[in-house]
């Protein structure tokens, strides 16, 4: 199957997701927990920066994100039995994670699994077995896998909130309606963002560096989108917020440069920053809400719904639907590595995996 299979299938994923979480959480949920730690490389590390905030929102727990080679001995100084550790990799085969999560075993944490399948090998480290059921995605590039990750998280987060009245039922049940809206707006956008493509393939084919600039609250999702296309594109590809490239990145933009921004809508400088780097490339592409994005083929104007929280679910699709076209007009195969063995060579995954 090809990435855009994947992303296809991704609204009713995370529909069948929601319907089992009373089931998958029942236990977790129960734990007294005072802080969570959540930890995963590249796409999954994404996963866990983006829903950070969120899950610290609604638990009134303290949650980081982190890489697992930033995690040690000295991560968990004093009493650990409240901690909870989440040990994320979607083919459940990551070598860093299962390290991470034995790690934080032994410092006396309560340790977690949140992967892409059932019986992947980090569950042999875990306490508390909480599968991402997104279903088979064997496409190098994941997409679904992404949604799904960070809709589980979420799920964790709304579960304990609401077991320990953080949340009335009310509050939980319009939360769950929010996500719902966005899975029904997942395809809307999907398409959209495919007759976007069209209209600029042409040009995006001949990108030689890009730059993805995102505002602070779908930071995740900015690095996300940097790690796919870099994948698929096979070209230099970084990501930044805002705030962040304005002080120094700036510099590096040339003729050659292909931008790419996320506007949310919550930073007024978005136009003037348009206007300024317009003088040094041509190659500019604003994706956001109608009624905020200037008018211009290069820009996609699509129908965000924008919610403060789940707006996660909306930003990046576009991005994604870039990796998975232009890369064939390249020659290239975004759902197939460049070397597919890579893993094994390296030892980066325990046992045969995707």
């Amino acid at each position: 199957m090809r990435v855009e299979d994947y992303m296809r299938e991704t609204p009713e994923k995370m529909k069948e997701i929601i319907q089992n979480a009373d089931q998958l959480f029942a236990e977790v949920r129960t734990l007294n927990i005072e802080r969570m730690i959540v930890t995963g490389s590249g796409t999954s590390f994404h996963a866990g920066l983006q829903t950070q905030k969120l899950m610290q929102r609604l638990t009134g727990i303290r949650v980081d994100a982190y890489y697992p080679f930033m995690i040690d001995k000295e991560t968990f100084i004093g009493d650990n039995s409240k901690t909870l550790v989440i040990g994320i990799s979607q083919g459940g085969a990551s070598n860093s994670t299962y390290g991470a999560m034995k790690l934080a075993k032994e410092a006396g944490c309560m340790v977690a699994s949140m992967a892409g399948k059932e019986g992947a090998v980090i569950d042999e480290a875990a306490d508390y077995i909480l599968t991402v059921h997104c279903g088979e995605e064997k496409a190098g590039a994941k997409t679904k896998g992404y949604y799904c990750t960070k809709l589980n998280l979420t799920l964790l987060a709304l579960q304990i909130a609401r077991e320990t009245s953080k949340l009335t039922e009310n509050e939980y049940a319009n939360d769950i309606a929010s996500i719902e809206k966005s899975a029904d707006q997942f395809l809307k956008t999907y398409h959209a963002s495919l007759d976007w493509i069209n209209t600029n393939k042409e040009k995006l084919t001949q990108a030689k560096d890009i730059r993805v600039i995102g505002t602070s609250e779908i930071y995740g999702d900015t690095l996300e989108g940097a790690l796919k296309l870099l994948e698929t594109m096979r070209i230099p590809v970084t990501g930044y917020e805002f705030e962040e490239f304005i002080h120094g990145i700036y510099n590096a933009i040339n003729e050659d440069s292909t931008i790419i921004i996320l506007d949310t809508g919550v930073e007024p400088r978005v136009e003037k920053m348009v206007k300024v780097l317009s003088g040094w490339t041509n190659s500019i592409y604003v994706i956001g809400n109608k009624g905020n994005v200037p008018d211009s083929s290069q820009n996609l104007k699509t129908e965000f719904i924008n919610h403060q929280y789940y707006k996660t679910y909306e930003y990046i699709i576009p991005i994604q639907m870039i990796c998975a076209q232009i890369p064939i007009l390249k020659g290239v195969d975004p759902s197939i590595p460049k070397d597919p063995q890579f893993h094994q060579k390296l030892e980066s995954k325990i046992g045969d995996v995707d």
